[in-house]
Formats: structure tokens, sequence, C-alpha cells
């Protein structure tokens, strides 16, 4: 019984004297996740494919060594579609990046969407999700939101 609140208070002291958990980017500095533009949309069968860029700017002072990406995606209001970026990037402190997403989104949603486009093509959106940085499993959460054009090809 000794032995093991020996044990016990030994440990409890190593954590204390570790302190808190390290982060890998200072709260506050959240990666800006924006759609740069909405490069493409394809048809197959009763969903549409819109393949995106995404740019995604560090404003910490640190490297950001984002494994993935998931974010949800509103267009003018409607739930159009999660996605999740698995491709590896290094942000550079104060330097931004641009990363190709693809989403899918069904077929009644982009009727409804491309129903109520303005002439411009212009439509607004809301990203939102969570930033996987490095090998930590540390997750950032974002939202940003903006216009962007929705051109149909």
């Amino acid at each position: 019984m000794r032995v093991w609140r020996a044990l016990l208070l030994a440990l409890m002291g190593a954590l204390l004297l570790a302190g808190p958990p390290a982060q890998a980017q200072p709260s506050g500095s959240a990666p800006e996740v924006s759609i740069r533009s909405v490069d493409s949309m394809a048809l197959r069968g009763t969903t549409a494919i819109l393949d995106l860029t995404l740019d995604i700017r560090n404003p910490g002072g640190l490297a950001l060594p984002l494994q993935k990406l998931r974010f949800q995606l509103q267009f003018n209001g409607l739930d159009v579609a999660q996605g999740v970026s698995t491709a590896p990037v290094t942000i550079p402190a104060q330097q931004q990046a641009q990363v190709p997403v693809q989403v899918s989104v069904d077929g009644p949603t982009m009727l409804s969407l491309i129903a109520s486009l303005p002439p411009d093509g212009m439509v607004p959106y809301v990203i939102t999700g969570t930033a996987e940085i490095g090998q930590t499993m540390l997750q950032i959460p974002f939202t940003h939101s903006g216009a962007v054009q929705l051109a149909l090809q």
C-alpha cells in the first residue's frame, strides 16, 4: 500500500512540475480559412461535385504544420457540404497557402442554390471547422464568412 502511495505522489509531483501541456499554436492565432474560388462544378448522377480552392492563412509566429482540415460549408444560408482536406501542408508564420478540396453536394440542395443565384453569381458563404495540427491531434477551430463567385460551367 505504501509503495502505491509513494508512486502516486511521485507521479503527481512530476505532473505538477511539468506544468500545463504546451500548444502548437498560441491561442488567438487560429488559421484563417476562406474560399478563394469555386473552380468547377460537375454533375454525377444526383450529386454535384465542387472543386474548391481554400486560402489558409497562418497569422501566428510559428510555422503551422497542418495535417487535416475538417469543415462545414454554407452557401446563401443553406447547409451545402462537409469536407476534409488530408493533404499535409506546412504554412510558414505570417504566410498563406492554397489548398484544393473537393466536396459533394446533393442535387436538390444544389438546384435550390442555383435557383437563388444573383446574375453576377456571387454567393455569400460561411465555412466553419477545425484544423488538425501536426502529429499532436490538436484541433484548432476556425470560422469565416465571405462571398465567392459560383460559376456554372
